[in-house]
């Protein structure tokens, strides 16, 4: 999947070990179920994720930059149906 926002060192690091696929992260981003500003440099964006038992995936960008932050399942989230 091709996008315009690069991943972070440091998500890049916890991809592996948060057990998340590239392809959620870019999915989440671009058919969000929820998005958030929060301001001008950071938006949150969350979609369930039904391969992975229907929890909710947060992805923090930073659009100005173009780089996709951190990304992780939120359980909050999750219990709120990603709403």
């Amino acid at each position: 999947m091709q996008s315009e926002y690069k991943i972070s060192k440091h998500l890049n690091k916890r991809i592996e070990e948060r057990q998340i696929k590239e392809k959620w992260i870019y999915e989440t981003i671009e058919q969000s179920d929820k998005s958030m500003e929060i301001a001008n440099d950071e938006y949150h964006y969350f979609k369930k994720i039904v391969e992975f038992a229907n929890r909710c995936l947060k992805v923090v960008v930073n659009p100005i930059n173009k780089i996709v932050v951190t990304a992780f399942f939120d359980r909050k989230m999750t219990k709120n149906d990603c709403k």
